[in-house]
């Protein structure tokens, strides 16, 4: 017969081991589940301007041991942090400040390394760009005097500097140095949208690759314009005969009224969102030479800038900006370039129909619209003298015409501004060429 105390001791051992096995498990558990650590914010670390304050994050399912961030630099690292912050969550808020803590401007190499457990590791590597002194900024001319719907050149000295742009009405526009020698100047010429009220705010901003950035104001004169307001009766004849056949309806498949605001509203919108589209893309030179030509022997009918109030019924429904001129001259005239440039785009757009888009580089563009043919093709170079094709009335048109637009950065400004040459010589080119 077995001892008692034989059993016992079975039973404690027994105890023990399973004991044993349950706090080994645990730590196994605790050592080979721990996830790698998740870092956010980190993306900060790739630009270190003069002083910078970053925030970030590490986190795991189980407590981050250890989090280590150095730079790198011709072979000498340089310890930004260095911490255990035994908890899964840590958050970390830095101040750089890279002359005091001895980098050296240029390109870098940051390494993070974060271990949870102990061997659940996370290391991130990526270059940075690193710039202890501020760049400089001077407005060396502008066009001074803005008019409404108008443009404004603006030529920029700066020095130190990686990016130059220019924000007015809440908009960014980016100067270029590939026109010049010296690469401290920089040129732009933006637009002064119609819809201004009152004098524009428009500073320049010189920004480094490490995000230091410095301003100076523009200096401008505003100068408001009075647009004619008309008011235009929308008969049901005219949608029927113009607007249904666009949307390939037939009377009874909606409300008449609803046709016209479809074309007008919808139609004009998604239009112009593909214009803007267009604009994005433009030759980071100057491809034109001299003042742009209007359509030979044609007539006004439309101008830049005209309210249009609909009245359908007794009731206005609609309104609208007319956002170019209305040439018009005899039936499926030749439309010509109205100066040197590069096609951008050619072939259906709406309410303009058939239509051409010409850049003439750093963001001036011209737009033919309702033509009845298309001469030429996407990406060809044309002159003055190249036929693009001829005037017609596709699109939202009541008949032969030319729509012609003049955009700067996909904004539409007064062509009348480009047919003239001593504003072009004056406001454009004298201060794009100024010393």
């Amino acid at each position: 017969m077995m001892k008692t105390g034989s059993k016992v001791g079975k039973a404690v051992s027994l105890v023990l081991a399973i004991g044993f096995l349950l706090v080994a498990g645990v730590i196994a558990y605790n050592i080979f589940a721990a996830r790698p650590p998740v870092l956010t914010g980190i993306e900060a670390f790739e630009k270190l301007p003069v002083k910078k304050d970053i925030s970030f994050k590490a986190e795991s399912n189980r407590k981050i041991r250890s989090i280590e961030i150095v730079v790198t630099q011709d072979g000498n690292d340089v310890t930004l942090l260095k911490e255990q912050p035994d908890k899964p969550i840590a958050e970390f808020n830095i101040t750089v400040e890279p002359k005091a803590q001895g980098l050296n401007d240029g390109q870098g190499q940051v390494t993070i390394k974060a271990r949870a457990g102990l061997f659940a590791k996370t290391i991130k590597t990526f270059p940075t760009a690193i710039r202890s002194t501020m760049p400089a900024i001077t407005v060396v001319d502008s066009s001074y005097i803005t008019d409404q719907g108008s443009g404004l050149a603006v030529l920029i000295n700066a020095k130190g500097a990686d990016k130059v742009y220019i924000k007015a009405l809440d908009r960014v526009y980016t100067a270029t140095n590939s026109i010049y020698a010296d690469k401290n100047r920089f040129f732009a010429i933006i637009p002064i949208d119609i819809e201004t009220v009152g004098p524009p705010i428009v500073t320049a901003f010189a920004e480094d690759a490490a995000g230091n950035t410095v301003t100076a104001p523009v200096q401008t004169i505003y100068k408001p314009r009075v647009y004619k307001k008309d008011t235009i009766v929308i008969k049901d004849d005219f949608i029927r005969k113009h607007i249904l056949p666009l949307l390939q309806k037939n009377e009874g498949d909606m409300p008449l009224v609803d046709a016209f605001l479809e074309v007008n509203e919808k139609w004009r919108k998604d239009s112009e969102a593909k214009v803007s589209e267009i604009a994005k893309k433009t030759a980071d030179k100057i491809l034109w030479s001299g003042p742009f030509v209007q359509m030979k022997n044609s007539k006004v009918f439309a101008g830049f800038g005209d309210q249009r109030s609909y009245i359908y019924g007794d009731k206005e429904v609609s309104h609208s900006r007319h956002m170019g001129f209305d040439l018009a001259s005899l039936a499926n005239s030749p439309v010509y370039a109205s100066n040197s440039g590069v096609v951008a785009f050619a072939g259906d757009l709406g309410i303009y129909g058939n239509a051409v888009i010409i850049d003439h580089g750093l963001g001036l563009m011209t737009l033919y619209g309702h033509l009845s043919a298309i001469d030429v093709k996407e990406g060809v170079a044309v002159e003055k003298t190249t036929v693009i094709g001829k005037s017609g009335m596709t699109g939202f048109a009541a008949g032969d015409h030319l729509h012609f637009g003049v955009l700067l950065h996909g904004v539409y400004v007064s062509p009348v501004h480009w047919w003239d040459k001593r504003w072009i010589d004056k406001r454009v080119l004298g201060v794009m060429n100024s010393k």
